[in-house]
This record gives C-alpha cells, structure tokens and sequence, in this order.
C-alpha cells in the first residue's frame, strides 16, 4: 500500500479520528441542538471495536459511554466504511439489514452529517 490509499483501506480507528477532526469543523450549535450519544459497534470476524459520538459534548472517542446510549448501531467493517466514507447511503444499510439500529431512530436518520467524510 502506498500513499495514495483509499478511505476505504484506512482503519477503524483512523475513520474515527477524521470524524473527530470533522467534528471540530461543523457548527457546534447545530450539532447540541440535535444532541444524543451514539454508539457504534463495528465488528470484524469476533472482534468489536466501540466508539462513541456525543453530540451533547460535542466530541468523539473510542470505547463506550458512561451512560447509556440514545442509539446504538452495530454493523461490520466493511458496511462501516462503506457508510462514513459516502459510497452507500445510511437508509440503504440500514434497510437491507446491514446496519443494526437500537434506540432512538428517528435521532439517528440525522446524523449523516457528523459521520459522513465526504
């Protein structure tokens, strides 16, 4: 691999760091006013990597929340970087049954925004 890697070739954690670096860019007010704590859980193989993104904070970082959730998804590697990187939209995971959705939902369609890195 070269420097010219794709998103898609980056890891878990690298996505998460450029969701935290976007996270910092977008219009903090607007983020709080949506609010909630999400976590993902992304899987490969036996393996889950957690990460959690608080909008009533503001920020993002690995492993769970102290509190419970608002929502909770849970999908694989590849359908996480499918959805961060813009090459599938969230609607379509979710309703193919790709994406596992737990909580509030309807919070979740609006996200898209803070998660998506192109």
């Amino acid at each position: 691999m070269g420097a010219s890697q794709s998103d898609t070739n980056l890891s878990k954690a690298d996505l998460v760091a450029r969701i935290k670096a976007r996270l910092d860019s977008v219009d903090q007010a607007k983020a709080k006013e949506l609010g909630g704590v999400f976590l993902f859980h992304i899987m490969k193989g036996v393996s889950v990597y957690s990460w959690t993104l608080d909008l009533n904070k503001v920020t993002v970082y690995e492993g769970e929340p102290d509190e419970d959730p608002d929502t909770t998804f849970t999908l694989n590697e590849f359908n996480f970087k499918q959805l961060v990187c813009g090459r599938e939209d969230a609607r379509v995971i979710m309703q193919a049954g790709r994406c596992s959705v737990t909580g509030d939902i309807m919070r979740a369609m609006k996200l898209e925004p803070y998660i998506k890195l192109h």
